[in-house]
This record gives structure tokens, sequence and C-alpha cells, in this order.
């Protein structure tokens, strides 16, 4: 039985290996220009990663205060370093891409090693220069000793064969323009007494990260509040419609589904007293919970 199990484990550590560095040589290709990630589908295995999040979320912060365990869309990572200012029991990340929850990960090991200052210069501020390479040996050689072991393998072999600006302005990472007062508006967490508090934090949290597109997701937890992003604007929205009402049927979970738009026609599609929402902006936010009887 013994030497089963030691069979079995050896065969499990191996494909996870496997799959990382396969996860790897591909990000690779993307960074380096070999590879593309354009695909008919929007959103898939290979994604780009947002460098920040597009979003309004100094309006959407304040949902995640008082949730004890979070579901959360991991994007950029903005919205799920927010939420761990509230300090909630449990956040489980997902996203159909494979590579953001590495570079969540990589901010979280920067929260806890650069100071907010060059955090911010690291993620928001990343311009070319002839001393990149001193660059990137002074950053990432202070944020590596925090990553756990998938994430140090993957931005150790990035880093080994380029410089981070290259990285960063690769299609491995999204398009839009970072704009570094814009973040700092949008991002509670990036507040000076908060980056230093979230610091101390980040090791007491427990966090969970899944690979999968919101229609294959097991839910195994009854999540005080799911964070779905803007995901209705690249689905089926009937199907999406019925997942709601698959996630708010135990009449505890709160569901935030955002638009880029205001509310009013979205509330007409819903057309149930389950949905309420706000609009700021020219943006608008959802919020989805069966109410009691």
């Amino acid at each position: 039985m013994k030497i089963y199990l030691i069979i079995i484990f050896n065969f499990i550590f191996y494909t996870f290996q496997k799959i990382i560095e396969d996860y790897s040589i591909y990000a690779q290709g993307l960074v380096r220009g070999t590879k593309s990630n354009l695909k008919k589908e929007t959103f898939h295995e290979f994604s780009f990663i947002y460098k920040k999040s597009n979003e309004q979320l100094e309006y959407v912060t304040q949902y995640f205060k008082n949730k004890d365990k979070i579901l959360c869309v991991i994007g950029s990572g903005d919205q799920i370093l927010n939420s761990m200012l509230f300090k909630p029991s449990l956040i489980v990340g997902f996203d159909i891409s494979v590579y953001p929850h590495l570079f969540l990960k990589l901010k979280m090991a920067a929260i806890q090693s650069l100071s907010r200052d060059e955090f911010i210069n690291f993620f928001f501020e990343t311009i070319y220069t002839y001393e990149e390479d001193l660059y990137d040996d002074i950053y990432f050689n202070k944020i590596c000793p925090f990553l756990d072991d998938e994430a140090k393998n993957f931005w150790t072999y990035l880093f080994e064969y380029n410089d981070w600006y290259d990285i960063y302005n690769s299609i491995l990472f999204s398009s839009e323009t970072v704009i570094p007062r814009r973040a700092l508006e949008q991002n509670a967490y990036l507040n000076f007494n908060n980056y230093y508090k979230l610091r101390e934090i980040i090791p007491k949290i427990n966090i969970e990260f899944i690979i999968s597109d919101i229609f294959d997701l097991e839910i195994k937890n009854n999540f005080d509040l799911i964070y779905l992003s803007n995901i209705i604007q690249y689905v089926n929205v009937y199907e999406y419609k019925k997942k709601i009402k698959s996630l708010t049927d135990n009449g505890k979970t709160e569901v935030l589904t955002y638009l880029f738009q205001e509310i009013n026609d979205a509330l007409i599609f819903f057309n149930d007293t389950n949905t309420t929402g706000i609009n700021f902006n020219k943006n608008g936010l959802l919020i989805h919970k069966k109410k009691e009887n």
C-alpha cells in the first residue's frame, strides 16, 4: 500500500510540475512574441493578465466589508487585495486564465517585501531605463523569498531571460495604459496606512485559487459574497442569469455584477425582486440576493 501511495504522489507531483512548466514556456513565448493568445473566445486558458482593474473599485470595495467568506474573480488581483483589508476568514479566487493567480501572488509577495513607493513604481510606473537589469535584480530579489514554489518557479523563469519592462509590456499582459494616480484613487490597499496594514494581514489570510470559468466552477462553500466583475458582458446572459439564481438560492450569498454602463436595462432583464443596484459615474453594480419570504 505504501509503495502505491508513493507512486500516486510522485505521479501527481510530476503532473503538476509539468503543467506549471508548460504554462511557463507558453508565457515565455508570449513575452518573446513567438506565441499568441488571440483566440475566437475573448477569455480562455492563456488569456492576458490585467495590469490593474479598470473598474471603479472605490465604489465597490465597501461591499466586501463584514463578509467572512468571499469568492472573487482574480483579474488583476486588485479586487482581492482590497477585500483582504476586511480580514475575511476565506478568500477563493478564480479565473479562466492560468496566469492571473500567479500575478496576484507576485503582488502579494511584493507588498510583503517592497515599500509602498517601490510597489507603485514596480507595478504602475514601469518604464524602460538602461539600468533595467539592476532594477529587476533589486526588486525581484526582494520579492522572491515571499513567493510560494509555484509562483517562484514561474516568475524566476521569465526574469531569467527577460527584463520586467519586456514582460510587463508583452502580450502576456493587457495593453491598457496604466495611470498611477488613477490606481491610487481606485484601490484602498494603496493608501499609505492600508498598504502596511495589508503587509501584516496577508500571511494570515486563508486564500485558495481555482482555474475555471464561472459555469464550470464548483461552489463548495456557502460564501457570503461572490464578486463576478463584468463577466456578464462576455457570456450568454441567459445562462448567466440561471447561474446567479443557483448561487443565491441558499438565501445567504450576495452576488455582485459589475457593469460598464448604467444598470437600468440590466434590472429590466433580471426582472425580479432579488436584484437591486446602484449607478455611479455611468457605471453600475447589480446586487443579487434572495429575499426572505
